[in-house]
């Protein structure tokens, strides 16, 4: 079958804020007596999903996860207006749209700071529809996800997800998506896997 829409990770993906994002982590590690992430490559190699093991690998244990989490989240929020979009966005959506695809939005981030993400970028309307998750905490983008599908007209393999964790890859090998890794984000991407470096690719994929 051809792919007949396209859901889009946002974090790490279209919206780059890998080096904010570890600088913000680096800020909390410290704060914790932890040994901060030297550069974008250590980050990288270390970052996964649930967000828990990967705060207990970098020294911050369940004791502290909450309290650690809680300062990430506030500090990051006062860095949102710096992230950029990485290159080749605007016009891979406006592609993407021009082949009438669906495009859906779906991200590990709350709806009012992923809103206040979204709207320098003038990005909303490219969607047909955009996914949030509930619980800061908790942040699994699953059930949002496999709740779109359900009521959409597609069947699993006519979607194509694209995003850059682990988190993303398991999605859609449960929910029977196809899944290319976007490695220029969050995780970097594992050995053998489907991956792109640059977001025109996708285009050539399609």
């Amino acid at each position: 079958m051809s792919i007949r829409a396209i859901c889009w990770d946002w974090n790490g993906t279209l919206f780059d804020d890998v080096e904010i994002c570890r600088q913000v982590m680096n800020r909390v590690l410290v704060e914790h007596g932890c040994e901060p992430f030297a550069d974008l490559a250590a980050y990288r190699a270390t970052f996964r999903f649930p967000i828990r093991e990967f705060y207990a690998d970098a020294g911050i244990g369940d004791d502290r996860f909450r309290d650690a989490a809680e300062q990430y989240l506030a500090w990051l929020e006062g860095r949102t207006g710096e992230a950029a979009l990485h290159a080749g966005v605007d016009e891979t959506l406006a592609a993407v749209t021009a082949r009438g695809m669906t495009q859906v939005l779906a991200s590990a981030t709350l709806p009012d700071l992923l809103a206040c993400q979204l709207q320098p970028h003038g990005l909303a309307a490219r969607f047909d529809q955009i996914l949030s998750i509930a619980d800061a905490f908790h942040p699994s983008k699953h059930d949002v996800i496999a709740g779109w599908l359900r009521d959409s007209a597609f069947a699993p393999d006519e979607v194509l997800m694209i995003g850059d964790t682990n988190h993303d890859r398991e999605i859609a090998a449960d929910l029977g998506t196809r899944f290319v890794h976007f490695d220029g984000g969050h995780q970097a991407a594992t050995v053998g896997s489907r991956s792109i470096r640059s977001l025109s690719q996708v285009l050539d994929l399609l």
